[in-house]
């Protein structure tokens, strides 16, 4: 997790209208700004979620293989993550407002885009840039609590956008499934990133009303201290991991050769990232906080571990009660919401001990977690008809 600092200059940009801890006097709209927001991280975030039910749908329509038809999935994350620090900065440096014009302009271009592709090709490519308009969009909505509110309101709406964040990836199998259901399994998947065409131009419109200008830099100002380079080398260093291991899933072995390519474009990252730490400028990681902050490396391991499993577990069995055992994609969804909701029930109630608790709500949860996935394998293969239903619990 990066630690999201706002800049000097943006915050007193800002100061005339913001809740801030300064004094001022806050911004009479501010929760209508706000809401504007939540539509728009709801928006982003729904797209993880919501494809998952679709993919024997797009593979379906545009006659691919699943392991081309992954990239669907894992395009959209990945520029989503790479894009998310920069897009923060960029807030940071040139205002809300500016960003989340140029993000929601960008999303609903790319929604449109994947929607109306003739073939995976352009639908991956599409899902890429679509990734990285959300990565521009998502960092926006903690940037303008930060900016709108103090105090007590303050962690009210934080607390108001990590449940938008656990209800979208709540409803996204859901509605995903709904959608598929109304418009047909050959092109219902198109009309899921159609859908968000009519809503961001809504969004697109709200924010010109209600989303105030901030203060241009002032000349002289120093410009926004990015790290493109450290971006497109971890970006290099993902992208030469998953692609030989996509190819393989087709019989494409010879991929895999490529796949000790990764520790040096790992080794070449870190050494820049150092490099631009003692110039004094912003990395995209600061490995030394591996060293300096205890528990934090550990911390960045088990979470790697757990991330690396659990997610690719849930589009797995998605593709599986579809292609498999012949659920309709809105029975999956609905079997699929259980860990949505059950993390949206958990998630504040743990935020609110694990400071008492320690490390032991860690290993219990890790060990609940496990516990439930030996229990779908036990549960999910051969079973039909009210069997399945035991994977909501």
């Amino acid at each position: 997790m990066v630690e999201h600092q706002e800049s000097p200059r943006a915050a007193d940009a800002l100061a005339p209208w913001s809740g801030g801890d300064g004094g001022d006097e806050p911004d009479p709209r501010r929760w209508r700004i706000f809401a504007v927001s939540l539509v728009v991280g709801f928006m982003a975030l729904l797209d993880v979620t919501i494809v998952n039910v679709a993919i024997p749908s797009i593979q379906e329509g545009l006659d691919t293989s699943t392991g081309t038809v992954q990239w669907v999935v894992s395009g959209y994350a990945l520029s989503f993550g790479l894009v998310l620090v920069t897009g923060g900065r960029l807030g940071d440096a040139y205002g809300r407002r500016l960003l989340l014009l140029v993000g929601l302009g960008l999303f609903v271009l790319t929604s449109a885009a994947v929607g109306l592709a003739p073939n995976v090709e352009l639908v991956i490519l599409a899902r890429l840039l679509q990734g990285a308009a959300a990565g521009l969009l998502t960092p926006q909505n903690s940037g303008l609590i930060q900016e709108l509110f103090s105090g007590r309101e303050r962690g009210r709406a934080f607390g108001i956008f990590g449940l938008t964040v656990s209800v979208s990836a709540a409803l996204g199998p859901v509605l995903g499934g709904l959608i598929i259901s109304l418009f047909g399994e050959e092109d219902g998947w198109r009309w899921i990133f159609l859908v968000n065409v009519p809503i961001g131009l809504a969004a697109l419109v709200a924010v010109l009303r209600l989303v105030p200008h901030t203060h241009p830099r002032e000349a002289g100002e120093a410009r926004p201290r990015l790290d493109p380079l450290g971006s497109v080398l971890l970006g290099v260093a993902v992208l030469l991991l998953l692609y030989p291991v996509v190819r393989a899933e087709s019989g494409n072995y010879l991929w895999l050769l490529g796949l000790p390519l990764v520790p040096v474009v790992i080794a070449v990252f870190v050494r820049w990232e150092h490099r631009v730490v003692r110039r004094g400028g912003a990395p995209l990681l600061d490995v030394a906080l591996l060293r300096r902050t205890p528990g934090f490396a550990n911390g960045i391991a088990v979470g790697t571990l757990y991330f690396t499993g659990f997610t690719g577990l849930v589009l797995v069995l998605s593709v599986h009660l579809q292609t498999e055992m012949g659920l309709a994609p809105l029975t999956a969804g609905l079997l699929l919401t259980g860990f949505a909701v059950g993390s949206a029930i958990s998630a504040p109630l743990a935020g609110r001990v694990v400071t008492t608790v320690g490390r032991q709500l860690s290993v219990g949860a890790l060990v609940t977690v496990v516990a439930a996935v030996l229990a779908m394998a036990v549960l999910v293969p051969g079973r039909e008809g009210g069997a399945l239903w035991a994977l909501l619990p």
